[in-house]
């Protein structure tokens, strides 16, 4: 089990009793609606940052793999050498 957590912050506290209030949601439940809102916000970001990496990532391969193939495939014994070292 983790141990609880504490809030130094008066001025964070003060909010989280007010969010309470407002909610008519004990604390802990005013806390953990609060953070799994912000965890679904802060996920969808996240996915979409992925997700806009990932399309610029495969518009390069794709861009790469248009180019022209020019002589014949290196295969390993062509970059190593008989002890598997770079040659």
């Amino acid at each position: 089990m983790t141990t609880p957590i504490q809030i130094k912050r008066p001025d964070v506290a003060g909010d989280i009793r007010k969010l309470a209030a407002l909610t008519r949601l004990s604390i802990t439940d005013a806390v953990a609606a609060a953070v799994r809102n912000q965890l679904a916000v802060e996920t969808v970001k996240a996915d979409t940052r992925l997700a806009r990496r990932q399309k610029v990532s495969d518009t390069g391969l794709a861009e790469l793999r248009k180019l022209p193939v020019i002589g014949p495939a290196l295969s390993d014994s062509d970059l190593y050498d008989s002890d598997g070292l770079p040659r």
